[in-house]
This record gives structure tokens, sequence and C-alpha cells, in this order.
């Protein structure tokens, strides 16, 4: 009966993984309902952080949401620079765009015109939220699964991928193409810090430090 509901868990995990890699792969094309864009992007997040709870009590695997973690993993001086590099591109990518791509700045703002900038505690809470349920599903639930099946480089790869094109938003081919660029490279460092502590809440800090750098920089310099 136990081998039984291990098989079922498992085939869940893997109809999972498969949506959440095509609803990334439909993010890129304009399909709508009622003139309503179907947020593909939103449903991946949807059903990562659905999954990663189903695991966690059908297999009975590790919590990778271990708050108590945080403090001692912070004292690691290397780690603490690794969470801190997603930040310091988000800086280089805007400084960037500032000087040679100045439409990146627009197509930045309409990409994030659903936060409150003008909010700060909200814009914080908004900010904290959406990377803390991006680390779940996509570190926590599909990154984790994928590891499980595949070497650990092509996983990364694999994910980022993935996860840089559920950031697709119309424009310029110029201004997606570097738009998607930085998130995949961002996205390659949330990968790997959360497979050297096994912890999702610590690449939520280096994925909520960068997308925060970056809205401060946008909205407010």
């Amino acid at each position: 009966m136990e081998i039984e509901k291990i098989n079922k868990v498992e085939k869940l995990i893997f109809m999972a993984i498969l949506l959440m890699a095509l609803f990334s792969l439909l993010n890129i094309f304009d399909f709508r309902f009622k003139e309503t864009k179907i947020n593909f992007a939103g449903l991946t997040i949807v059903i990562g952080v659905a999954m990663y709870f189903v695991v966690l009590a059908m297999k009975k695997t590790e919590d990778l949401l271990n708050f108590k973690m945080i403090s001692r993993a912070l004292q690691d001086k290397n780690l603490v620079v690794l969470c801190l590099i997603p930040l310091a591109l988000n800086i280089i990518c805007l400084v960037g765009a500032k000087l040679f791509l100045p439409e990146f700045v627009e197509h930045l703002k309409m990409r994030t015109n659903f936060l409150a900038v003008n909010q700060i505690p909200l814009l914080i809470i908004q900010l904290a939220i959406a990377a803390i349920g991006e680390e779940i599903a996509w570190r926590g639930f599909f990154q984790n699964q994928l590891s499980a099946v595949l070497p650990f480089l092509p996983a990364l790869i694999v994910t980022a991928a993935l996860f840089a094109i559920c950031h697709h938003t119309s424009g310029s081919l110029s201004v997606v193409l570097y738009d998607m660029l930085f998130i995949f490279i961002n996205a390659l460092l949330y990968g790997f810090i959360f497979r050297k502590v096994n912890n999702i809440f610590i690449s939520s800090l280096a994925h909520f430090m960068a997308n925060l750098s970056g809205i401060i920089f946008i909205f407010f310099l």
C-alpha cells in the first residue's frame, strides 16, 4: 500500500513538472480569455507551491523551509557574498540599461506595474511573498525534484531557463533578451544557493534583496 502511494506521488510529480514546463513556454504567447491575458507564469507558481507541500506531506521528505537555519547559514561569509551577487547583477543590469538600452527601464516598469511602489511597507510585503513563492515553486519543488532524475547542472540550467521564460513580457527583441538574460543568470545563482544550503529561505532572501534593489533603483533613484 505504501509503495502504491509513493508511485502515485511520483506520477503526480512528473505531471506537475511537465505542466510547469509547458506553462512556462506558453507564457511566451499572448493567449487571452475575454480580452484578459492568461497568466501562465502565475499557474506555475500555484502548481509548484502546492506540489512542494504535497510531496512534503506524502513522501515525508525534509522540510526545506527551515527558518531556524537562517542565522547559522548566514554566518558563512562566502554564502553572504554569494547571496549579494544577484543584487549586484541587478544594479549592473540597470546601469547598463540606463547607459545603452534606456527603453529597458520602461519595459521593466511595465513588467512590475502591479507593485505598490508608493506604499513602501506593502511593496516590501509584495516582494517578499513573490520571492518566497517563486523559490518554493522553482527551487524547492521543480529544481529539487528534477535533480532527483538529472545531474545537478542540467537540472539547474533547465530550471533557470524556464524560470526566465516565465518572466517573458512583450517588447522589442533586444529589450526582452536583455531582461531574460539577467533573470536567467540570477536564477542560476538562486539555484546554486539553494543547492548549497538546502534551504528555501536563504535563496528567497537573495531573491528578495535582488528584486528590492532593482525596484529602488528604477523607481526611487
